[in-house]
């Protein structure tokens, strides 16, 4: 029985190598034919991806008074971006990461302001990701009707706007203690500003996932790269450094239930990953290696306590 056991064992263990290889190899050949043009787009989309949300939280960082230009909060999201993806904090340390490269000459704006800039950006992404659920829900295919799925998502905005009056007036001192600090004086303008660069950025991503998509003749419509983009953000939140194995395998399987063969859903979640993952982390490294690399990241973990405070305080 010991011989039939250890045969078995082998043939499964043959079959099993085998069936992998093969499916490397068909993947392998499948890029190989990818055209290059689109994938060249969709790395430049997701760069200018990265642009705009370094505008976005300037334009926040404005109206709290600092005076960072473009390129400093490019390189600081850029480093918070690798941060995010090569250490097990996540989002607290890439943001905590990207609010510690803020010069503050004199020390303005304070900590707490810059703080605060970072939870009010990461807010405005809510926009962006209720609408990829508006996007994506012809390929979701909900079984509420639409207007029942518009309803539910103004619910909370709905909600918001009736507790409003209720808290300004049980706040209102506190806020008007916090305001110079962590308010600013253009926030509102600001805010707005920044919910539109989140719309943008986010349809970019719809938009990115297009052109790979291209790269390997496959076009999806808007729903299907909404429906892929919004699936990947939901893997991403598992507690794994950067989603590794986890967001790759909800590619693969997101891929596979539009109707893609195996080895071609493989080749668009590896070219999705690779510029997503890789090139986002190697643009951060660079941007951490001249922003000051070891002593940024030093500053990065005196400044989580600070992020995690302001998170507090915010909710």
């Amino acid at each position: 029985m010991a011989r039939v056991s250890n045969a078995l064992h082998s043939v499964y263990t043959v079959s099993t190598v085998t069936g992998l290889w093969s499916a490397a190899t068909a993947t392998m050949t499948v890029m190989r034919h990818a055209d290059v043009r689109f994938i060249g787009a969709a790395v430049a989309v997701d760069t200018l991806s990265l642009v705009l949300m370094a505008f976005r939280w300037r334009r926040l960082l404005h109206s709290m008074g600092s005076g960072a230009s473009l390129w400093e909060t490019l390189l600081a999201c850029s480093a918070g971006v690798c941060v995010c993806n090569i250490t097990p904090a996540r989002a607290v340390g890439g943001d905590a990461c990207r609010a510690a490269l803020i010069r503050r000459p004199g020390g303005s704006p304070p900590v707490k302001a810059v703080a605060a800039s970072v939870v009010y950006d990461r807010m405005t992404d809510v926009a962006g990701v209720l609408m990829l659920g508006v996007v994506s829900a012809p390929t979701l295919k909900p079984t509420l009707p639409r207007w029942s799925i518009l309803a539910l998502l103004a619910l909370p905005a709905l909600a918001a706007a009736l507790a409003a009056p209720y808290l300004y007036r049980r706040f209102g001192p506190q806020i008007a203690r916090w305001r110079p600090a962590v308010i600013g004086g253009a926030v509102g303008a600001a805010a707005a500003a920044a919910v539109v660069c989140s719309l943008a950025i986010w349809t970019l991503d719809i938009g990115r996932i297009m052109l790979v998509g291209r790269a390997f003749g496959v076009r999806f419509v808007p729903a299907q790269a909404a429906a892929v983009s919004l699936l990947r953000l939901g893997s991403g939140l598992v507690p794994v450094p950067a989603g590794i194995g986890v967001v790759d395998g909800t590619l693969v399987a997101a891929f596979l239930w539009l109707g893609l063969p195996p080895s071609t859903a493989a080749a668009l979640a590896i070219v999705e990953r690779a510029i997503v993952y890789a090139w986002g982390t190697t643009l951060g490294a660079v941007a951490l290696l001249l922003r000051g690399g070891s002593r940024a990241l030093q500053r990065a973990r005196s400044g989580a306590a600070v992020i995690d405070s302001s998170c507090d305080a915010e909710f």
